[in-house]
């Protein structure tokens, strides 16, 4: 019995250490996040640059605390923002190196103090005056220095393709980061304020540090929690050993009271005997034998009560240990449920129902190592959603999140059972094929595409065409895993090239 709550014991912890493992995944991936958030917005507003400096070193660090103390900083200081940004410094600067007269120069700054402080109240005219002097401003420091700065990426000035708009940066790793089903409504209303406002990044980075510090604080419940049944875990095997040991002790006990009930009894018969043969009249012998038989009597009804007292005792632990064995079989039963629970959602994509990211590491690692032990055929699949951000910014994120549930479901139908299938991220998926030959691979590959592409999605009432390009690769002698998702990436992007819509062998 002790053997088998040990061995529990021990699948309980590896269980407790593969969900530490995906809580310490997730809190790495959430740290990235915001690490990314805050280098996308470093440099739109010098006032808040150092904040968010803190919050990604505080990120990096890995301290809760620190993290929650330095979010706190910043959302502070976006509260202050308007505040700052009314504060005319670098618009001064700016006008002054224009070359612009004083008086011109502080009939400008009352009219960006007066606008930068309450924008909604702000008229058309004067909102067209401060645009024609910034503009104009911005024009001359263009033509005397090329380098592209805040206002020039604001604008959207500069080299093309160098700077993103905030709101497309965030709508971008919206996209990218696996989230959590449990939070998939709150992302969902993310894009809407994105797409529909151009300050709404301000609140989004704020909103999402806030949901990154929650989903770490979460894991580290869950850790702990685990931690502490496992604590109670470790004391009711302790307390099993005792009861172990107390059964051991009592039959010892019963052991040697037994002994000790043998030896006086054949004390008693010895004493019979020589009563019997020193006995010189009928009187005497009677009186010994009856001494004797009382004494033996009273042995017996000695060890009797003693072993009654050890059985109640036994009986009595039994009961108190079952009854702690009940409460501990259902904890474990509910931390079971939990583990499986958290380690399913820890490796499916909410959107579109297939496996993630971490699974696909998972199961390719698995396939890679049989491969190299067997040498059967492997293949690896990447695909890739064509024109997916004209999809969101034509018909909404809904639209594009609709796309990306029925692509996975068409997917997810055409692998074989043998097969593996994953969201890879964003628009992109992945595809593990065992024991298939190359014209094999071609085949599930087309089958892939031309699901896809007669997949009939509509949105806002109109059909809307999505297509897939797919790249494939075959792993060869002496391949490593990235080498051979390289190939496969590079004839997906030769797909892309050659027109799209089609299926390329790397």
């Amino acid at each position: 019995m002790a053997t088998d709550w040990r061995e529990r014991y021990l699948e309980l912890a590896d269980e407790h250490e593969r969900q530490s493992t995906a809580h310490a995944d997730a809190s790495r991936d959430l740290t990235r996040l915001i690490v990314r958030l805050c280098v996308a917005c470093s440099g739109l507003d010098p006032a808040l640059d150092p904040h968010l400096n803190h919050l990604r070193k505080a990120a990096k660090a890995g301290s809760t605390a620190g993290l929650l103390r330095e979010a706190g900083v910043l959302a502070d200081a976006l509260v202050h923002a308007p505040e700052q940004r009314a504060r005319p410094g670098v618009v001064q600067r700016l006008l002054e190196h224009r070359g612009l007269g004083s008086r011109q120069i502080d009939d400008a700054l009352k009219l960006w103090a007066s606008v930068a402080t309450d924008p909604a109240r702000a008229s058309a005219g004067q909102l067209d005056e401060l645009a024609k002097v910034l503009l104009g401003a911005l024009q001359t420091a263009d033509g005397e220095d090329a380098r592209p700065g805040l206002l020039a990426r604001l604008v959207g000035k500069g080299a093309p393709g160098v700077a993103e708009r905030p709101n497309q940066l965030l709508l971008q790793v919206l996209e990218v980061v696996q989230w959590p089903e449990s939070v998939s409504a709150t992302v969902d209303a993310f894009r809407t304020e994105l797409a529909g406002d151009e300050a709404a990044w301000v609140h989004v980075v704020r909103k999402i540090s806030d949901l990154a510090v929650s989903a770490m604080d979460q894991a580290q419940f869950h850790a702990r929690s685990a931690e502490t049944f496992l604590t109670e875990l470790n004391h009711r095997l302790e307390e099993l050993d005792r009861h172990m040991l107390g059964e051991v002790q009592r039959r010892e006990d019963s052991r040697l009271s037994g002994q000790s009930l043998g030896n006086k009894m054949d004390s008693e018969v010895v004493t019979l005997t020589n009563s019997v043969r020193n006995s010189e009249d009928l009187s005497g012998l009677q009186a010994g034998v009856i001494d004797s038989l009382d004494r033996m009597q009273a042995h017996v009804r000695a060890h009797l009560a003693e072993e009654g007292a050890r059985l109640e005792s036994a009986e009595a632990d039994a009961a108190q240990l079952r009854k702690r064995m009940r409460r501990l079989e259902h904890d474990t039963f509910d931390l079971r449920r939990q583990v499986a629970q958290s380690y399913r959602e820890a490796m499916r994509d909410p959107l579109t129902g297939l496996p993630n990211r971490r699974a696909y590491d998972e199961r390719v690692a698995q396939e890679y190592a049989r491969w190299k032990r067997f040498g059967d055929p492997l293949a690896l699949l990447v695909l890739d959603i064509d024109n997916f951000k004209s999809i969101n910014d034509t018909f909404g994120h809904s639209s594009g999140d609709k796309a990306l549930a029925m692509i996975g479901k068409i997917l997810g139908e055409r692998v074989r059972e043998t097969d593996f299938i994953a969201r890879y991220g964003g628009e992109e998926f992945v595809a593990l094929l065992t024991g298939a030959q190359r014209e094999d691979v071609l085949r599930v590959a087309e089958a892939m595409r031309a699901g896809v592409q007669d997949g009939g999605l509509h949105a806002k009432g109109r059909p809307v065409e999505v297509t897939v390009s797919v790249g494939a690769a075959m792993f060869g002698v002496g391949d490593s895993l990235d080498a051979a998702f390289d190939r496969a990436d590079r004839a997906l992007y030769a797909a892309k090239r050659q027109g799209k819509n089609r299926v390329v062998f790397g």
